[in-house]
C-alpha cells in the first residue's frame, strides 16, 4: 500500500462510480480510497502547485471523461480561508495531506424563493494530517480555514466538476443566510499523463 498512487486512486474511483448507485456508498467507499493515497506524498507534483495571491491554490489533478468525479489539490496560505459554501448539490469527499484544517459544518434545512437558506449549525471539529472527511447534501456547508503557520495540503474529490456553488451571508434573522452564486476555476490544470510515470 505504500505504492498506492494517482493513477490507482482514479481507477478505484472510477470502480466506485460504476458499481455503485447511491451517493452515499460512494462517499463511504471514496473515503476509504482517499485515506489510502493521503499516506504518501510522494505522488502529489508539488513542483507545479502554489497557492494564489489572496487565496488559496486550487489545482485540477483529474476529472473523469463522463464527468462523474474530479480530483482537486488545494494549497492553503494560514491566512486563508473559505467562506461558508457548499458544493452545487454533489457528494464530496476531502482530506488533509499535510498540515490541520478547522471545519465549521452546517446543515441546510430549507431554501426559500428569495435567495435566502435556513442552516443550521452543525459544530466544528479540526481535520488532521492523513485524516477525511465526508461530503453529502443537506449536510455539505462548511467554512474552511487552515490552522497553525504553515502551508495546508489538501485533496478534494468531487461527484462532477465542481466550478460553481452558492456563498451563505447571514442576515440580522437566526439561521437565516442569503446566498449568491460564485464560479470558480483553476490556479493550474495537470494532465493525467503527466502523472502516469510516477514511482
Amino acid at each position: 500500500m505504500n505504492h498506492y498512487k494517482l493513477t490507482d486512486f482514479i481507477r478505484d474511483l472510477t470502480d466506485v462510480v460504476e458499481t455503485t448507485n447511491s451517493d452515499s456508498d460512494r462517499v463511504s467507499q471514496a473515503e476509504h480510497h482517499l485515506s489510502k493515497l493521503l499516506r504518501s506524498k510522494s505522488w502529489l507534483p508539488m513542483e507545479k502547485m502554489s497557492a494564489g495571491n489572496n487565496s488559496y491554490g486550487r489545482h485540477s489533478l483529474y476529472r473523469d471523461p463522463q464527468d462523474r468525479f474530479e480530483i482537486l489539490a488545494l494549497i492553503w496560505e494560514p491566512e486563508h480561508s473559505t467562506p461558508l459554501h457548499d458544493h452545487d448539490g454533489t457528494w464530496g469527499v476531502e482530506g488533509v495531506i499535510s498540515g490541520r484544517m478547522k471545519i465549521f459544518n452546517y446543515l441546510q434545512l430549507e431554501s426559500y424563493s428569495n435567495q435566502t437558506t435556513k442552516l443550521s449549525y452543525a459544530g466544528t471539529m479540526t481535520i488532521n494530517e492523513q485524516s477525511t472527511g465526508e461530503l453529502l447534501p443537506p449536510a455539505d456547508c462548511h467554512i474552511l480555514k487552515p490552522q497553525g503557520e504553515e502551508t495546508v495540503i489538501t485533496v478534494h474529490v468531487y461527484g462532477k466538476q465542481l466550478n460553481k456553488f452558492r456563498v451563505f451571508e447571514p442576515t440580522n434573522q437566526k439561521n437565516i443566510f442569503t446566498t449568491y452564486e460564485k464560479t470558480v476555476g483553476y490556479t493550474t490544470e495537470t494532465c493525467l499523463e503527466n502523472l502516469s510515470n510516477q514511482s
